[in-house]
C-alpha cells in the first residue's frame, strides 16, 4: 500500500472559534488537510488570513452546514471524522473548537486506536504546553477530591483540562465545569482551579 496523502486531518469549528482558529496556518504542511465547518457564507476573513492559506502547502476543504438541527457543525465534524478514521487509521485528527461536547467522542474514538484531539488553534504548542501545565496541576490539587466511583477518574480530569483551556472569563470557566460536575461539587473545585484563572476577567 502507498504512502497515505494526509499525516493530519484538522476540522475547524467556524462557528465555534471563528478566524481565531486558524492561528499557526503559516506551519502547515503538504502533509496536512484542513477541513472548514462553516454555516454563516457571510463570515469575514482577513485579506492577511486568505494570504496565509493561499500560501500554505496544506490542501483546504469547506464543507457548508445547512441542517436544521442544534449542534448541526459538531455532528457533521463527528461523522466525517469517523468516515476518514475508518479509512486512514494511522493519520492524527484534530478538532479545532473550545466546545466541550466533544471530549466524550474523543475518548470513545481513542478506544478505537484513533488519535484524535482537541485544540482550540492551530497553532499545536501552545495549546498542547498549556493543557500538559493545566494537567499536572490538576492531577497534583485533586488527589483529596473525591470523585465517585462510577465516574472514570481520567476522563473526568480529561474533561476538566479541557473546561479550563475553552474557558476566556472566569464565568465560562465556571459554566462549563457545570457540564462535569454538580453544583456542590463545582463550588469545591472552582476554588482549587483559582491559580489557574489568576489572569482572567471576571471574579
Amino acid at each position: 500500500m502507498g504512502k497515505e496523502k494526509f499525516k493530519r486531518y484538522f476540522f475547524i469549528d467556524m462557528e465555534n472559534v471563528h478566524t481565531n482558529g486558524f492561528k499557526g496556518v503559516g506551519d502547515l504542511t503538504e502533509r496536512d488537510c484542513v477541513r472548514i465547518y462553516y454555516s454563516n457564507p457571510n463570515e469575514n476573513i482577513p485579506i492577511e488570513l486568505h494570504i496565509k492559506m493561499m500560501s500554505s502547502s496544506a490542501e483546504f476543504e469547506y464543507i457548508r452546514v445547512d441542517m436544521p438541527i442544534k449542534n448541526a457543525a459538531d455532528c457533521m465534524i463527528l461523522l466525517d471524522l469517523q468516515k476518514l478514521a475508518e479509512k486512514h487509521k494511522k493519520a492524527e485528527y484534530i478538532i479545532v473548537s473550545n466546545d466541550t461536547d466533544f471530549d466524550r467522542p474523543i475518548k470513545k474514538f481513542g478506544t478505537y486506536g484513533y488519535k484524535v484531539s482537541k485544540l482550540s488553534e492551530l497553532d499545536r504548542k501552545e495549546d498542547i504546553e498549556k493543557a500538559a501545565n493545566i494537567r499536572g496541576f490538576i492531577n497534583e490539587h485533586f488527589k483529596d477530591i473525591a470523585i465517585s466511583a462510577d465516574d472514570d477518574r481520567e476522563e473526568i480530569i480529561e474533561r476538566t483540562v479541557q473546561a479550563v483551556m475553552a474557558g476566556k472569563t472566569k464565568s465560562q470557566i465556571n459554566y462549563n465545569l457545570l457540564k462535569i460536575y454538580d453544583s456542590q461539587s463545582v463550588k469545591l473545585i472552582y476554588n482549587e482551579l483559582k491559580p489557574l484563572m489568576a489572569d482572567l476577567p471576571g471574579k
